[in-house]
């Protein structure tokens, strides 16, 4: 199967915390899962370099959008490295490559009679004396009376057309904005309405809250929206007559999935087509509920213009992640940083924490209290002891080497049913209940070796224990591979001590292991780092900080 996996792309206008970490992290999940199963996978983010968040922090740090855009850039890849994403390519708006595709699919839109000129009235700041992007326009929400910056409201996550705005004020001097008339280029949404429709309609798999956003803009009726717009960071307009105005990015971002995907495929000497809307083909969208409009509703309408009809598309749509009672916010510094928890805590438990915690259908939290309860009870407690007790067994009794045996066939076949069961949930996005089953493997393992006392029968029946040490290590071995989605680093290390050299997604049995020294998975954390966290956290609340 020909599968696409595209991250959102997040803004290279500052660092992300780790409520930005809990949404994207799906992406990687089924990547993994999906390479284990054989499948063609191609996995895409990068950086939306041209917002106007990049010119705001720009003006912020005295710097130029571009140089802002590098130094930010640089910090969300190596953040997502550090935290074990295996993205095949993770690339950047701000390329030479990006814009020469982006010209070409807004041509092939605008000769098709999808992308039309239209003069309108534009919000315009006379004291600034420029057009005002959406993101330097506030007011209220017509809809639903919530402050709101720019062309989306997040509280109710509609999409707004800035002069729908009430109270509107530009954001720099918090003068009221005039309107005056320009020309602009607009992407005739409503003319793809049915194509909209009728990906809506053949959906499988998408979560509750996209459905419900998706359903809403079509009860409605979709609305056309502006191509362009006046601004001096971004892609150039590929018609005669723009030149002071550059594509918006919310129409080349969303491109951004076809050329990092494009650019990867060509490599591969393979037809993207056959990955975005090949009949043994599959497409996901990991996001924010914020995003959802954007992948649901105009990104299908994009691709229907182009051509690229019918993708089967699966919508990883998740709520939001709360700290300690609050939302994160990296203006007031209540956030946690992945660099800095990285140099304290290990990559896995930080995983595992936001799987096994993530807002996946509602709203969840992160507490320093439960993520260091949660390592030392699941990571440390059964997982990391199942594998040091075992190991170790063989060593001291065994001389390193695996008895030889067969594996029992109730458990072969139990293994069996995990996979399917574990991989089902994973491709479905229910990877809390996924992970479960996997630690639930874990827990009925130890109890297994607790009740057949091994430790008693190497004297008094040393052909159970063989065979009791023996099964324990065939679990251990597919564990590798059972939680290679979800834990890659401590996937590895188990690897690594059973002398296994592929992870698979079905069923193993490792017949020769020659097991030396083993090194602790998971280590134990102080309960006094509770304290010193939440001291940290309460005593940078309103301090700038990351941007």
């Amino acid at each position: 199967m020909n599968i696409i996996i595209g991250n959102a792309w997040p803004y290279p206008n500052g660092e992300l915390h780790l409520g930005r970490i809990s949404v994207l992290l799906p992406g990687d999940i089924l990547a993994r899962y999906h390479r284990l199963m054989g499948d063609d996978v191609v996995f895409v983010s990068g950086s939306d370099s041209h917002g106007t968040q990049v010119t705001i922090k720009a003006k912020e740090e005295g710097l130029t959008p571009e140089k802002v855009e590098e130094k930010y850039h640089e910090k969300i890849q190596k953040c997502f490295k550090d935290l074990g994403f295996s993205f095949d390519i993770f690339t950047k708006t701000h390329t030479e490559y990006h814009s020469n595709k982006v010209k070409e699919f807004i041509l092939n839109l605008y000769n098709k009679g999808y992308i039309y000129e239209k003069n309108i009235e534009q919000i315009y700041c006379e004291t600034c004396e420029e057009y005002l992007s959406d993101r330097y326009i506030e007011g209220i929400c017509p809809y639903c009376g919530s402050h709101a910056i720019g062309d989306q409201c997040d509280e109710c996550s509609e999409i707004l057309e800035s002069e729908d705005l009430l109270n509107k004020q530009c954001i720099f001097c918090k003068s009221e904005p005039i309107i005056k008339e320009t020309k602009h280029l607009f992407f005739a949404l409503s003319k793809l309405e049915k194509d909209v429709r009728r990906v809506y309609i053949r959906q499988n798999g998408w979560r509750e809250n996209a459905q419900k956003i998706a359903k809403r803009y079509l009860d409605e009726g979709l609305r056309d929206r502006a191509v362009t717009k006046d601004f001096n960071w971004g892609i150039d307009v590929p018609l005669e007559g723009y030149k002071d105005k550059k594509i918006y990015v919310w129409i080349e971002a969303l491109m951004g999935y076809l050329t990092a995907s494009i650019k990867c495929i060509n490599e591969r000497e393979e037809d993207y087509r056959e990955y975005w809307s090949g009949e043994d083909s599959r497409v996901y969208f990991v996001h924010g509920k914020d995003n959802i409009p954007f992948h649901t509703i105009i990104f299908p309408a994009i691709l229907a213009g182009l051509g690229i009809k019918n993708p089967n598309m699966r919508e990883i749509s998740s709520e939001y992640l709360t700290l300690e009672g609050k939302k994160f916010s990296t203006i007031k510094n209540w956030a946690i940083w992945p660099d800095e928890m990285l140099e304290k805590y290990n990559p896995d438990l930080i995983r595992y924490y936001l799987i096994l915690n993530g807002p996946e259908t509602k709203d969840s939290e992160f507490m320093w209290k439960d993520f260091i309860k949660t390592n030392n009870n699941d990571l440390v407690g059964l997982f990391g002891n199942l594998v040091s007790r075992v190991l170790m067994f063989i060593n001291k009794n065994f001389d390193g080497k695996m008895p030889d045996c067969r594996i029992d066939k109730d458990l072969k076949d139990n293994l069996f049913n995990i996979y399917c069961k574990v991989g089902d949930k994973i491709e479905e996005g229910r990877f809390k209940e996924a992970l479960k089953d996997v630690l639930n493997l874990v827990k009925t393992t130890n109890k297994y070796f607790d009740d057949e006392k091994p430790w008693m029968n190497i004297h008094d029946n040393k052909q159970r224990c063989e065979q009791v040490i023996y099964n324990c290590v065939q679990i251990i071995a597919n564990l590798s591979n059972l939680i290679e989605p979800f834990m890659p680093f401590s996937a590895q290390k188990i690897r690594g001590f059973l002398g296994i050299k592929n992870s698979t997604w079905m069923p193993i049995e490792v017949k020769e292991i020659n097991v030396d020294e083993i090194e602790i998975l998971f280590e134990k954390i102080d309960k006094k780092n509770i304290s010193e966290e939440i001291t940290k956290l309460k005593n940078n609340w309103n301090i700038p900080f990351r941007g």
